[in-house]
């Protein structure tokens, strides 16, 4: 197989497709070379293992999604502040199957025992952006007080994942999630 000159977002695309499809048993740089339809040498050019390959994955997907919820953080509009945060939630659900991953790591390299430590620090800073967010909401009148801070961030983690069954694209599912929140059920 002729080489073919890697992009980082196709490899990291990829990744993300073969890890949400196969899970971590059935992620291999086989299986990911025949996806990118590039020798699988090609592959240990860019990172020693399987692993290494993951972890730069996570960490670009992290990076990626704390950069957008600090964007929205630095809002002063409440009301868009929390649609545009049901959207980026409902834009990134899948990093709740990606993050099963890390316990199954096995590699020890650098970079994955750097990812294991950061992850729960990432982890406690995204809860307390969204609860800056809801906090924002309360100030401003958009959100009702009395409603305790930790069950609004409970209820938005899980009423983002779509179910496979509803024929409907995440910004009209987002859309969906934000009447219901905000303006309830009622008639």
């Amino acid at each position: 197989m002729a080489r073919k000159k890697l992009q980082s977002s196709e490899l990291m695309k990829a990744t993300e497709k073969l890890l949400l499809e196969q899970g971590y048993g059935g992620f291999n740089f086989s299986a990911l070379s025949t996806l990118l339809n590039i020798g699988r040498s090609t592959l240990y050019e860019y990172y020693d293992s399987k692993d290494d390959l993951i972890v730069a994955y996570m960490n670009e997907l992290m990076v990626n999604y704390t950069d957008e919820l600090g964007a929205i953080v630095s809002q002063e509009n409440a009301k868009s502040q929390l649609l545009q945060l049901i959207e980026l939630m409902i834009k990134y659900a899948h990093i709740h199957n990606i993050l099963k991953i890390i316990p199954l790591l096995k590699s020890d390299s650098d970079a994955v025992v750097k990812m294991k430590q950061n992850f729960v620090t990432d982890h406690i800073h995204i809860i307390k952006d969204i609860e800056t967010i809801i906090e924002n909401g309360k100030q401003k009148k958009v959100i009702r007080g009395e409603i305790p801070t930790d069950i609004l961030v409970n209820l938005l983690f899980n009423t983002i994942n779509k179910p496979f069954s509803l024929k409907i694209d995440n910004k009209a599912w987002a859309k969906w999630i934000w009447e219901i929140i905000y303006t309830g059920m009622k008639v």
